[in-house]
C-alpha cells in the first residue's frame, strides 16, 4: 500500500435496486399522466373511461404513479446498492 497526494473534482452516484412483488394491490395513477405517457384517447366512441385500458402501458412507460398495499401484500425480494465515481479532467495524483 502506499500514500498519494490527489486533487480533482470527484461526482459519487448510488444506485440502489429494490425489486418488489405486488398481488392484489390498487394503483393509483391519473388521466393526464396516462395519456402523458400513452397515446391514449381522451375519449373513444363517446366514453370518457377508454383510457383505463392504457394504465398498464403507462406504467411501464414510467409514468408517475402510486400504489396502496392495504388490501394486499408487497413482498421484497432483493435489494442491492451499487457506487459509482466518476473523476472529472482536473484529477492529479502524485507520490508523497
Amino acid at each position: 500500500m502506499a500514500d498519494f497526494h490527489i486533487s480533482g473534482t470527484r461526482t459519487t452516484v448510488t444506485t440502489i435496486t429494490v425489486v418488489e412483488k405486488f398481488d392484489g394491490c390498487f394503483l393509483e395513477i391519473g388521466k393526464t399522466k396516462v395519456r402523458e405517457y400513452t397515446e391514449a384517447p381522451a375519449s373513444e366512441d363517446g366514453d370518457t373511461s377508454a383510457w383505463y385500458d392504457y394504465a398498464e402501458e403507462a406504467v411501464l412507460a414510467g409514468a408517475p404513479h402510486k400504489i396502496e398495499t392495504k388490501y394486499g401484500t408487497k413482498e421484497v425480494i432483493s435489494t442491492g446498492k451499487k457506487v459509482m465515481y466518476h473523476w472529472d479532467n482536473d484529477l492529479e495524483v502524485h507520490g508523497l
